[in-house]
C-alpha cells in the first residue's frame, strides 16, 4: 500500500472471506491492486493487519465495519473502501434508482434460485420492502425494492434459476 496500491491477494477485512476482484478506493481515489503484497491478519479482534512484499513488512491498524474503513500506517489515517462485484452492483442500482421517476428494472445481484416471490402485479412497494428472495450457495438473499412505486411486471416465479443481471421484476 505504500505506493498508493492495496494488496491484490488480501483477504476480506475479516480475513475470513476472499475478494474476487475488489474495487479499491484509498483516500477518496480509485486503486489498482499491488501484486506481490500479501495481508495477513496478526489479531482481527484489535484491527492488526501485516503487509508484506517479500523485503518490506508494514504493521498496521485497520478500523471500522463492513466496506468502509480507516488504516492507519505509520500515524497516518487513511480512508480505504473495498468492495466486491456485488456490492458495486448494488451501490451502481442504488445511485441510478435514487431520484428518478421513471421505472425501474430490478435485477437478480447473484446467480441462485428464486426461493419466494413477495409482490405481483400491480402492488404497491415503498423502498425497502422485500421482493424476491434468492437462494445461492446455501443462503438465502433478500432482494428489496430500490424505490418506491407500483410493480408492473414479474418476470420470475419461486423456483425459478437466475443469472447475475437477469431481470427480476419492474418498478413503475
Amino acid at each position: 500500500m505504500t505506493d498508493g496500491r492495496w494488496p491484490r491477494d488480501a483477504k476480506r477485512w475479516s480475513g475470513a472471506d476472499e475478494m474476487a476482484d475488489p474495487e479499491l478506493e484509498v483516500a477518496g481515489e480509485r486503486v489498482a491492486p499491488a501484486t506481490g503484497w500479501t495481508m495477513t491478519w496478526l489479531d482481527p479482534a484489535l484491527g492488526l493487519v501485516r503487509l508484506t512484499d517479500g523485503q518490506r513488512t508494514l504493521t498496521v491498524l485497520v478500523e471500522g465495519s463492513g466496506s468502509e474503513r480507516v488504516v492507519t500506517l505509520r500515524g497516518r489515517r487513511i480512508p480505504v473502501t473495498a468492495r466486491s462485484w456485488r456490492e458495486r452492483m448494488l451501490a451502481e442500482t442504488e445511485a441510478s434508482t435514487r431520484g428518478r421517476a421513471g421505472p425501474v428494472v430490478v435485477v437478480a445481484t447473484l446467480p441462485g434460485r428464486v426461493v419466494t416471490v413477495s409482490v405481483a402485479a400491480g402492488q404497491p412497494v415503498s423502498e425497502g420492502d422485500p421482493l424476491v428472495t434468492l437462494e445461492a450457495m446455501k443462503m438465502q438473499n433478500e432482494i428489496r425494492a430500490p424505490r418506491a412505486g407500483t410493480v408492473s411486471l414479474v418476470h420470475v416465479e419461486a423456483g425459478q434459476r437466475v443469472m447475475a443481471g437477469d431481470p427480476i421484476l419492474r418498478i413503475d
